[in-house]
C-alpha cells in the first residue's frame, strides 16, 4: 500500500492542475486589437504581449500553488507564495489595464505550459523543489524578463509600456531569488 502513495499523490495533483486550469477563470477570447487607437496603431506587439504576459502569469500562479503544497523546503514554499502574491497582483493590474481598452485576458495557458505543469506534478518528492526552481524560477523568469523588456521599449500603448517597465524589477527579483535557492540546493 505504501508503494501506491506516490502514484496516488501524482494522480491527484494532475487532477487538481487540470481542474484548476479549467475553472480558474471564465472563458475569454485572446486579447483583441482594435479597441482603441493605441491598440490599433500598435501593430501586433501590444495584443501579443498582453496574451503572453497574462498566460505566463496564469501558468506561474498555478505552478506556484502546486509548489506551496509539494515543496519539501520551507524556502521554496515561501518563494512559491511570493510568486502567487506578486503574479496575482500583476495579473489584476493587467486585467484593469486591458478592460479599460475593451479587451479581455485569455482564459487558457500558453502552448507548452500544460506540459511543464505535468512535469512538475509528476516530479518525485526528491526532485520537485529543484525542478520547480529551475523551470519556473529561472527558465520562465528569464523568458518573462525578455518579454517585458521588449514591451517596455516597444509597446505602442504608453500605459502598457509603463506597466511592463514597472513590473520588470519584480520579475528580476524573482529570478535572483530563484538563482539563490538553486545555488543552495546544489
Amino acid at each position: 500500500m505504501k508503494s501506491l502513495e506516490p502514484l496516488l499523490r501524482a494522480v491527484t495533483l494532475v487532477g487538481m492542475v487540470a481542474l484548476a486550469a479549467g475553472c480558474a477563470a471564465p472563458p475569454a477570447p485572446v486579447a483583441r486589437a482594435g479597441a482603441t487607437t493605441a491598440a490599433r496603431t500598435g501593430g501586433l506587439l501590444d495584443p501579443q504581449f498582453i496574451t503572453a504576459a497574462a498566460g505566463n502569469g496564469r501558468y506561474e500562479i498555478q505552478a506556484s500553488r502546486m509548489a506551496m503544497y509539494r515543496a519539501a523546503s520551507p524556502q521554496v514554499r515561501s518563494y512559491a507564495q511570493m510568486l502567487v502574491d506578486h503574479h496575482t497582483r500583476a495579473r489584476n493590474e493587467l486585467m484593469a489595464l486591458v478592460r479599460d481598452r475593451g479587451m479581455r485576458l485569455p482564459g487558457v495557458l500558453p502552448r507548452g505550459k500544460h506540459a511543464k505543469l505535468h512535469r512538475l506534478a509528476s516530479a518525485t518528492e526528491d526532485e520537485f523543489d529543484r525542478t520547480y526552481i529551475r523551470l519556473v524560477g529561472i527558465e520562465d523568469h528569464q523568458a518573462d524578463i525578455a518579454l517585458f523588456e521588449r514591451a517596455s521599449r516597444e509597446a505602442r500603448d504608453p500605459e502598457l509600456r509603463a506597466w511592463a517597465g514597472k513590473t520588470l524589477p519584480t520579475l528580476r527579483s524573482h529570478l535572483e531569488a530563484a538563482r539563490t535557492l538553486n545555488a543552495a540546493m546544489h
